[in-house]
């Protein structure tokens, strides 16, 4: 169905009523015409990234299996249950569905005002005007990769034809009333692409005043090996991650003695999202909450990572990750006392005064968007998926993966191998979590563990147990560690179909009173609320939702 553009944003363009004539004929009908320099053009695209509310990885991290109820004397309100819920409307909140809606459609209106006044000063003839097409088009490209990953269903090469997309904007507006579609996921994709291969031999580092908030060639580069991932295009996630990590991948690690020698939680988060950090491509900071959530504070520590997903699945497994059980990491996670959350140092949460003596303000979350261990990962995932065609591949994921891996330790840390993931995989870990009602026990084992059932193809066709499948369930926990607290684990439980449980804890954050919901895709059938719906004001302006299960 076709809907106009304020629609787009979330119906939140609108004209202001109490305006007087001389007013409104003073003012410039069309804004973009004011951008006829150069200077002008590069500064709106400082408006093409999320800087204030509608950040996508809360509502990401909290759909995800990265956390689960803790009862309801913890820390909660009304819009965290909701989207631990998948509720369909969702409570209104700066990181709240309707904000990633229309904050991204915003970031793409301003990246297509940039390449229209780039064609009206005749094209980019001057390498400021390159390097700032180059960025529009990555902003575009990006901002609708987040909303397709949001809001439609996971992208697979024999369905993306069959579900429905987001409506791509590929130019600025001129009419009063343009129509958009919906189109198809394949469609939005295949836009996405050409987008990121247009925008990245565009692009200027020295153009920058500080790269590191801006699509830099390595943070480009890495949004390719990311959306080629996606797309399950191995080769050129192997291409462009290649780009990123160059001949010496090891210049750009991460120091994680650095961080560990910090004296607190909240310095080492600080640290970790620093735009001098070799590792960091690119940074966001943005109007949102997930810094008091992913950090040592109590807030919402009913939806939170604790204790039983700590010691089982993610930081802390009992029977150790495929690297091994007696590691020593250089920056262990911390465990809150008050609220019992594991949080490792992901995001900073800064607090911006409006109003330094009331002492009211606004919370902002700085994070990383993308990153040398990203680019790793990407490329050991796409050698894995290669192995079957090329017996060259193993060993080339195995040394991304020990090179991600041996910098995260001080101590006891030796290089994995095909057979020790092997025995990871099949011997320490032989059967896929699976989640009861009850409490550990001799007679009631725990059976949580870091290895999932993939239900999604081209994946839920390895051979279980067989050396592909057993290196994927290492890199996949491995990507799970890595991107803790960033919303990424619900687009990895998106793509290989794993469940997603929903369950209720007792207070000893280890009993299992009731599991209360889960979305899978055991049947054969994706569940759809994998695309969380709409908001309310788009599809009440008519915008087709999202379908539900039947």
């Amino acid at each position: 169905m076709k809907k106009s553009i304020k629609y787009l944003l979330g119906a939140a363009i609108v004209v202001p009523a109490l305006v007087s004539c001389s007013d409104f004929l003073d003012q410039n009908p069309d804004l973009r015409t004011t951008l006829d320099s150069e200077e002008k053009i590069a500064n709106i695209l400082v408006s093409a990234y999320v800087s204030g509310a509608g950040s996508y990885q809360l509502v990401a991290e909290l759909s995800s299996d990265n956390v689960c109820d803790h009862g309801i004397k913890k820390d909660y309100n009304q819009f965290y249950q909701d989207v631990y819920e998948w509720a369909e409307e969702v409570t209104s909140n700066n990181d709240a569905p309707r904000n990633i809606w229309s904050t991204n459609y915003k970031n793409i209106a301003n990246a297509n005002q940039a390449l229209a006044a780039i064609e009206e000063l005749g094209g980019p003839a001057t390498a400021k005007l390159k390097a700032s097409k180059g960025e529009a088009l990555l902003c575009r490209a990006y901002s609708h990769f987040v909303l397709a990953n949001i809001f439609c269903m996971p992208y697979n090469p024999a369905t993306a034809g069959d579900y429905m997309g987001i409506p791509y904007m590929d130019h600025a507006e001129t009419d009063l009333n343009p129509q958009y579609e919906r189109g198809t996921l394949r469609e939005v994709y295949e836009k996405i692409g050409l987008d990121i291969e247009e925008g990245i031999p565009l692009l200027d580092d020295t153009s920058y005043s500080v790269a590191k908030y801006h699509f830099n060639y390595k943070a480009a580069c890495c949004f390719a090996s990311r959306y080629y991932l996606f797309i399950q295009d191995w080769d050129n996630a192997i291409k462009y991650a290649t780009k990123v990590l160059t001949s010496n991948p090891e210049s750009l690690l991460r120091d994680y003695d650095a961080i560990a020698a910090l004296p607190n939680s909240s310095s080492r988060h600080q640290a970790y999202v620093s735009s001098s950090s070799t590792a960091n491509f690119l940074l966001q900071a943005a109007t949102s909450n997930s810094g008091l959530l992913f950090d040592w504070y109590s807030t919402a520590g009913r939806y939170s990572h604790g204790k039983i997903q700590g010691t089982y699945e993610t930081v802390q497994p009992k029977k150790g990750g495929p690297w091994g059980s007696g590691v020593s990491f250089k920056a262990a996670h911390a465990v809150l006392s008050t609220s019992g959350k594991y949080v490792l140092p992901r995001t900073w949460r800064v607090f911006q005064y409006t109003d330094p003596v009331a002492g009211t303000g606004y919370n902002k979350a700085v994070s990383v968007l993308f990153c040398t261990e990203e680019a790793l990962l990407n490329r050991a995932e796409a050698y894995i998926m290669k192995m079957s065609e090329d017996p060259d591949a193993v060993n080339s994921a195995l040394a991304d993966m020990n090179l991600y891996a041996s910098n995260l330790f001080s101590a006891g840390f030796s290089p994995m191998t095909e057979a020790s993931i092997r025995k990871w995989a099949t011997e320490t870990y032989p059967d896929y979590s699976e989640l009861y009602v009850g409490k550990t026990s001799a007679s009631s084992p725990q059976t949580l563990n870091p290895k999932k059932k993939l239900h999604a193809a081209p994946y839920n066709a390895l051979e279980e147990g067989g050396a592909q499948e057993n290196m994927l369930q290492a890199l996949i926990f491995m990507r799970r560690y890595q991107f803790l607290h960033e919303g990424m684990r619900w687009f990895d439980t998106r793509r290989f179909g794993i469940t997603v449980y929903r369950y209720l804890l007792d207070e000893d954050d280890e009993t299992v009173v009731q599991i209360t919901d889960q979305i899978s895709d055991e049947n054969g059938t994706p569940d759809l609320r994998r695309a969380l719906q709409l908001p309310a004001d788009v599809i009440a302006a008519g915008l087709t939702p999202n379908p539900r299960n039947k």
